[in-house]
């Protein structure tokens, strides 16, 4: 077994322990390259976005209705769609736990290790606008990803956040209809795409892993309603962090029960290795009741002299001006969802939607706002190919020219909104985020 050296021994000896005769047909899925995947966000993308990237993907991912292959040298990372948040690169497996939760349009909905944001921005698109969605992250550097990934997917009810559960826990008791608990693991599912991974695992990591585990999901008990569900997963094989992981919490909390439960096999499907276990809390009669008394943040009605320079922006820039649920926080400028909670008491990197900065004499909108707007939501539009050279310069930091009115215009590629320009005769001047733009 030389030609799979990078693997440790003692994770070899207990996958041919649990496996059996199913060992070696999975032993050689190390010999084949990994699989990629990505989906498509339909808070943004219909059809035409699968049609026109015909010659990028590949067949569906079967348990994915958003979800589909590709091959790597087509690198759709750089595409104009990636940049206009079309779509999401995800591995397949990694798509499976989320269809299993099943989040609805009006659902309160909690991701609590959610980045990079993979399974946040699925749930999202679930949501379609409708309903809370707290994406939480402990470790800042990786909240701060999240972060981009929610803003670059044009999601806005999705409230950003960077606490440890029990933090959360202190502040959302029985508060969440859906929580997705994809929980910090051994990784023993992604040694194939990730070899660095081998270096870090040992059997101590992996019971020190599952001792994580069983805290992060008493506190995500704690945080959802009577009657609520709760998607569990890890990109792992080992039994501790799964099956009895899933077995001692429901011991700790009788009524949890188990829904159903999945294992995805490198050697069986197109995907990484991944576990995704569906549990529901039974509702004792208190599950509404928990939902109606739910705390929302309470806004004092911000000044109209103080919301001028705001206002005269929507006036001129937007069809339908943003005027409720504003917060105002400094001189930055954020449209809340409705029913939102009060985060007052914890770290926030996002609240809502992050509509702009007031400042001297002007308002500048936020590359946020100009990836949330759609198309008939704008008084200027300029629309430009993702074949085209113009895209292109746009993403590089280049100006634009062409026929259209003075003021703020949304940029969009085959009418996806990617950023904002502001015309002046005929220029326009290119106000895509520097960080952001390509080499």
């Amino acid at each position: 077994m030389s030609e799979h050296s990078f693997l440790p021994i003692d994770f070899v000896n207990r996958m041919e322990q649990d496996l059996g005769p199913d060992f070696h047909a999975f032993l050689r899925s190390y010999d084949e390259n990994k699989i990629s995947a990505l989906r498509f966000n339909p808070i943004k993308a219909d059809k035409a976005a699968a049609t026109a990237m015909a010659g990028i993907i590949k067949e569906q991912v079967e348990w994915s209705p958003n979800g589909y292959y590709y091959d790597d040298e087509s690198r759709p990372g750089l595409h104009p769609y990636h940049q206009a948040g079309v779509f999401y690169i995800q591995d397949a497996s990694a798509q499976l736990p989320v269809e299993m939760l099943s989040p609805e349009p009006g659902d309160y909905c909690l991701d609590l290790c959610a980045a990079p944001g993979g399974k946040s921005t699925q749930i999202a698109g679930y949501l379609q606008g409708e309903g809370i969605l707290v994406s939480n992250e402990p470790m800042k550097n990786r909240a701060k990803i999240l972060s981009e990934n929610i803003e670059r997917l044009g999601i806005r009810n999705a409230i950003v956040t960077s606490e440890y559960p029990d933090k959360l826990a202190e502040n959302f008791i029985e508060y969440f209809d859906k929580i997705m608990v994809d929980a910090p693991c051994s990784g023993e599912g992604m040694f194939r795409k990730n070899h660095d991974a081998c270096q870090e695992w040992s059997l101590e990591s992996v019971e020190m892993c599952a001792n994580r585990q069983a805290e992060i999901l008493d506190r995500a008990y704690e945080m959802l309603v009577p009657g609520g569900r709760l998607c569990y997963s890890t990109c792992t094989f080992a039994k501790l962090e799964d099956e009895e992981a899933v077995a001692d919490f429901i011991s700790r909390h009788p009524d949890m029960s188990l829904i159903k439960e999945c294992r995805l096999w490198p050697h069986q499907v197109k995907g990484e290795g991944h576990y995704a276990a569906l549990l529901e809390k039974a509702d004792d009669g208190r599950g509404q009741a928990c939902r109606v008394i739910r705390d929302e943040i309470s806004l004092k009605k911000i000044n109209d002299k103080i919301l001028n320079d705001y206002l005269i922006f929507a006036k001129e820039a937007l069809n339908e001006p943003i005027k409720d649920n504003l917060l105002l926080l400094g001189d930055l400028l954020y449209h809340l969802p409705k029913g939102c909670p009060d985060f007052s008491k914890l770290h926030v990197l996002r609240g809502g939607l992050f509509l702009g900065t007031l400042k001297k004499n002007r308002f500048e909108p936020s590359h946020a706002l100009a990836l949330a707007l759609k198309s008939d939501e704008v008084k200027n539009t300029f629309n430009l190919s993702k074949d085209s050279a113009e895209i292109q310069n746009f993403l590089r930091g280049q100006s634009l020219y062409g026929d259209v009115k003075d003021g703020w215009t949304l940029i969009t590629v085959d009418g996806y909104s990617v950023g904002w320009g502001k015309a002046v005769k005929g220029q326009i001047k290119n106000h895509y985020p520097k960080g952001l733009r390509l080499m």
